[in-house]
């Protein structure tokens, strides 16, 4: 019983010494509110444009974001999701045009781009699959045109374009090939014509 009522308290302690802070616009709208826990922001937030449409909802611990993070257009619709973890970016992540389409998907680790990263076209295509490491593109990349015709394909290396690389024409026919080393054209490259036949370019 005793330790019951102890946990009450602190509680009640713990609570009370949260104090709701509400910020306003020169117009007298709500700019941002939450709660600050020992002068720093702690929880749910709210942030809002000046014509009160809302503008973002972050969570805090201890005065850096922790938990989900949404952002808004100001017409009120949904810009981008994210998730934090005591100050860094983590996990899923998917951001949106502003008729609701989705603009990219992918994976944070430490605020940096991880693993596969996909881009669209504003009519739902795919743009392009990029694949992460430490931030930098790392691994195979492909290219779409919005109506969903392969445009280029190769590999990076820590951000550099690295071996084969092939580009396309707007209606999927290959035109050019060739190696890349850490970023620099090598060796021969080559340009190919309507009937798939090539000879060298010299790029």
């Amino acid at each position: 019983m005793i330790v019951k009522i102890i946990s009450l308290l602190l509680l009640y302690i713990s609570c009370s010494a949260q104090e709701k802070a509400i910020d306003y616009y020169p117009n007298g709208k709500v700019r941002s509110k939450g709660f600050m826990q020992n002068s720093l922001k702690e929880g749910k937030w709210e942030y809002y444009y000046p014509g009160g449409h809302p503008q973002a909802v972050e969570n805090f611990r201890s005065g850096v974001l922790h938990g989900e993070v949404i952002y808004y257009f100001s017409d009120g619709g949904i810009q981008g999701k994210e998730n934090w973890k005591e100050g860094s970016l983590e996990d899923s992540a998917e951001y949106f045009y502003p008729d609701g389409t989705p603009e990219r998907v992918g994976m944070y680790e430490r605020s940096q781009y991880a693993g596969e990263w996909k881009y669209f076209h504003k009519n739902g295509q795919t743009e392009k699959v990029v694949h992460y490491r430490d931030g930098l593109p790392h691994g195979e990349v492909r290219v779409y045109n919005d109506r969903g015709i392969l445009l280029q394909e190769g590999s990076y290396d820590k951000g550099k374009e690295n071996g084969l690389w092939k580009f396309y024409s707007d209606e999927g026919t290959l035109t050019y090939s060739g190696e890349y080393r850490l970023g620099d054209r090598t060796g021969e490259w080559y340009e190919f014509d309507k009937k798939g036949r090539k000879k060298v370019w010299k790029y």
